[in-house]
């Protein structure tokens, strides 16, 4: 009886039903891998259809013939026949098991280590809450109102900290338009937890939380949340904005900072909301900083208010002047300060349009004299400052955005800023469509340096939209001469 079936099994196992199955697994995997559900589904939809109904139709004849007494080609004894069958039922089954093995296994490439279209749409799945943004009104609600939004859905840590910064985008009757926030905390069971807060009103009315992010978490003092909540509940937001003719305002906030000696656009402000203009600094300014700006005219100086009633976290001198201006979106000269004596500064000499002309200062005199110490850290290139950092009184980098902030460039120092050289960073494309990959990750920030290894996140710029806008996280253990891919992080 087996024997008389070789033939029925060749004739079910037929070379277009090989083909097929293979067309189905290509366009499967091209699926896990690139995604493009309305040019492949269907594809692989017709196929599976097409498969079940000549598999089903099959088994359909084989029973209504074994009713019968018979077996389909059960009276052809051509001895030829049987054994190109016999020969074909072997072929397929291998070709079969081969084709499934290799799809499986591509599929699973795709799943895992970000290597695929597959392994981001688990990580939504498993990573992603989305909650809707009810109490989206700055003046009403503050930040409690976000939180406590989130919180329906998300179990937040009691105290939070921020892993790099808070960006708030609102419009002039308070609705919260855009946020950015990357925050961690310890979870009831003391586990690190990050959350990566992203919010766009043009593009839905949700709040979407990532989590398990990389965060590099150090639960310092200086990045705690909470001040930038108790301030939000007391600010004159509203009456700070009322003399720029905008439609669009910022809030930045990224914990404890050191301004130097610039006084330019700080403001003091008491647990009651009471506000004073500094005009005059007796020492280093420093403090919990909640910057308001116009995002959209760099022209209007940022009103940096900060509270001088809390007390400066429990850092050492060094580590409290090394506390950068990190932000990328005003015109302001750039700080780093070694010691309360010995500083940089990256000082606008010259403007044109939204690009700027530095040159680098250095302060032995905690700030009350500069001298020019390198007249074109940049190497002819204007644009806006990214930051200043120094890794020992050697090493240091500055950055420089162009385009409106849509890319920049990375300098190293190796003698203590006398010269500069642009730094070489990995390009590292990611796809675009099946055929065409591009380099999304262009924004380095400042390098930082941990057990004699240097770190670098490179961002995305202003017009970077791919996949959350995610960083790439690069390594050196040259000092920065050459650097290499360590991570996708968020």
């Amino acid at each position: 009886m087996k024997k008389k079936n070789t033939i029925w099994r060749a004739l079910v196992w037929n070379p277009f039903v090989v083909i097929i199955y293979g067309v189905v697994c290509y366009y499967l995997y091209f699926l896990a891998q690139y995604g493009g559900v309305s040019r492949r589904a269907p594809i692989i939809l017709v196929g599976a259809l097409i498969l079940a109904g000549w598999l089903i139709g099959c088994l359909i004849k084989y029973r209504s013939s074994v009713k019968k007494g018979s077996v389909p080609f059960g009276k052809i004894v051509s001895p030829a026949l049987k054994n190109i069958s016999k020969w074909w039922v072997r072929f397929a089954a291998v070709l079969l098991v081969l084709i499934t093995l290799v799809t499986g296994f591509n599929i699973y490439q795709s799943a895992t280590n970000f290597q695929g279209k597959l392994a981001f749409i688990i990580d939504d799945w498993v990573n992603t809450r989305t909650v809707e943004f009810s109490h989206n009104n700055l003046y009403e609600n503050g930040l409690d109102g976000l939180l406590g939004d989130i919180q329906r859905e998300v179990s937040l840590p009691n105290e939070l900290y921020v892993s790099d910064e808070v960006e708030i985008t609102f419009d002039q009757t308070g609705q919260i338009t855009d946020v950015y926030a990357f925050l961690y905390g310890l979870n009831k069971n003391n586990e690190t937890e990050s959350f990566l807060i992203d919010y766009d009103n043009s593009k839905s009315k949700d709040l979407t939380i990532y989590l398990n992010g990389f965060a590099d978490p150090n639960f310092e003092e200086e990045q705690q949340l909470q001040p930038l909540i108790n301030a939000l509940k007391v600010l004159p937001i509203q009456e700070t904005i009322s003399d720029w003719n905008e439609e669009s305002f910022g809030i930045y906030y990224a914990g404890y900072r050191s301004w130097g000696y610039n006084l330019e656009g700080i403001t003091y402000f008491n647990e009651k909301g009471d506000t004073n203009i500094l005009n005059r600094a007796e020492g280093e300014i420093a403090g919990y900083t909640v910057s308001v700006y116009t995002p959209d005219n760099e022209a209007n100086i940022p009103v940096r208010f900060i509270d001088p009633s809390i007390a400066a976290p429990a850092l050492s001198a060094e580590e409290q002047f090394q506390i950068a201006d990190q932000e990328t979106y005003t015109p302001d000269d750039e700080f780093f300060y070694f010691n309360e004596q010995f500083g940089y500064q990256l000082a606008v000499v010259d403007s044109a349009a939204s690009s700027r002309f530095y040159v680098l200062q250095q302060t032995l005199d905690g700030g009350e004299t500069w001298e020019v110490f390198n007249s074109d850290p940049f190497l002819g290139s204007i644009g806006v400052s990214t930051g200043i950092t120094f890794i020992n009184e050697q090493i240091g980098f500055i950055g420089l955005s162009h385009s409106g902030s849509t890319y920049a460039d990375l300098y190293r120092t190796m003698d203590g800023g006398v010269t500069f050289e642009q730094v070489t960073l990995p390009l590292v494309e990611v796809p675009l469509t099946d055929e065409e990959k591009y380099a999304a990750f262009d924004f380095p920030e400042m390098p930082y340096e941990e057990n004699g290894t240097l770190y670098l996140l490179v961002n995305q710029g202003q017009d970077g939209d791919y996949n959350g806008n995610n960083k790439l996280l690069l390594l050196s253990v040259d000092n920065g001469e050459t650097w290499e891919f360590a991570e996708e992080v968020w």
